[in-house]
């Protein structure tokens, strides 16, 4: 059998055409797998800053609790504003709640867990500075000095402790801050490629 040259002809430009298509199959393949790798880098930076925010907006809201805390101690009153309703260990202020919804969305348990924990601690400082702020106030007879002391002494002795127990309870977020953001950073550099 010998091949004419029409054949030679047509099976030349079968197999162009099946070149063509194969590498035309292979640049779509090629570029589905580019736009998902791309897509997936997108998504998981989109998390990274909604992750940093969220740890970004705990941590602010930790330092101005405890310089709200420090100065409520340092003058033995509660900043103006604060009233006995807001001091009520249930209370959840509509800022609390969206960082803790941050928080669960974008982090781990423990942080959402420790940020609480700093939350529950500042109200409690505060409403120990309000007790040793009414014991300061107390202005009873000159008879009853001795018991105005006392419960200036307990009142300070108790505030001391839930100061204390504060600043723990913010140092114990800082550090649940740093391992989130370092955990994250860590996780984020291992799946980009080395340029």
């Amino acid at each position: 059998m010998t091949i004419t040259p029409v054949t030679l002809a047509l099976i030349s430009t079968g197999a162009g055409l099946l070149g063509a298509v194969i590498g035309a199959m292979a640049t779509l393949a090629s570029a589905s797998l580019t736009q998902r790798a791309t897509r997936d880098r997108e998504t998981e930076f989109k998390v990274w800053e909604r992750r940093a925010d969220a740890i970004e907006e705990a941590h602010r809201k930790m330092v101005a609790h405890g310089d709200t805390r420090d100065t409520a101690w340092s003058l033995r009153r509660v900043p103006s504003g604060f009233s006995p309703e807001s001091l009520d260990p249930g209370h959840q202020d509509e800022q609390f709640r969206l960082v803790v919804t941050k928080l669960m969305l974008y982090t781990t348990p423990e942080l959402v867990q420790a940020y609480s924990e700093s939350n529950k601690a500042f109200w409690n400082s505060l409403r120990h500075v309000m007790r040793l702020e009414l014991a300061l106030a107390d202005s009873g007879p000159e008879s009853d000095r001795p018991r105005r002391q006392r419960s200036i002494n307990a009142a300070v002795e108790v505030g001391t402790q839930a100061i204390e127990e504060s600043k723990a309870a913010d140092e114990r977020l800082a550090a649940a801050l740093r391992e989130a953001a370092t955990l994250a950073a860590t996780r984020r550099r291992r799946r980009e490629p080395a340029r």
